[in-house]
């Protein structure tokens, strides 16, 4: 054979020895990530979620009718806040 064509199989196959290498020690590193990640589990919350609305935040079933006002002692309808 020519010395220049053995050179460069033997140069083909260590890059490809190389190569398998590297993916075998990724699937490796991705395997223990995932062992790690199971046993660690999911993580507690610690803090209780803050509603983002002001509707959120009491427990009032969406089908009711709000209580109506109450009257004043005079016989006036309630003040509105404007």
């Amino acid at each position: 054979m020519n010395g220049n064509l053995m050179y460069e199989m033997a140069r083909q196959r260590i890059a490809e020895q190389q190569r398998a290498a590297q993916r075998a020690g990724k699937e490796r590193r991705e395997a223990g990530r995932g062992r790690r990640a199971r046993a660690k589990g999911p993580e507690a919350v610690a803090a209780p979620v803050i509603p983002d609305f002001a509707h959120e935040m009491f427990d009032v079933p969406a089908d009711t009718v709000p209580a109506p006002r109450e009257e004043s002692a005079r016989g006036r309808r309630a003040r509105t806040n404007r």
